[in-house]
C-alpha cells in the first residue's frame, strides 16, 4: 500500500486501500500500524482534522477496528 506524507507532529504518513478498508499509519518514531474495517469516511475525516494523532486515539483506536502492529 502506498502511503502519503501528512502534516502531523507524531504521524509521518497515511495509506488507505478502499477495496479492503485497510488504513496504515506510519509514525515518526518508526512504528507502523494497520487497521482493518475502517470506512472511507473515517479515512477522509483523518486527512481533514487538525489533530490527527488525537483522532487516531479517540476514533480509530476506540472504534473496534482490527489492529496489527507491523513495525
Amino acid at each position: 500500500m502506498q502511503r502519503r506524507p501528512i502534516r502531523s507532529t507524531s504521524l509521518k504518513a497515511v495509506g488507505y486501500d478502499p477495496a479492503t478498508q485497510t488504513l496504515e499509519i506510519e509514525y515518526r518514531h518508526g512504528g507502523l500500524v494497520c487497521y482493518t474495517g475502517v470506512p472511507e469516511e473515517l479515512h477522509q475525516a483523518l486527512l481533514r482534522v487538525p489533530g490527527k494523532a488525537l483522532f487516531i486515539e479517540q476514533v480509530i483506536e476506540r472504534g473496534g477496528f482490527g489492529r496489527e502492529v507491523l513495525k
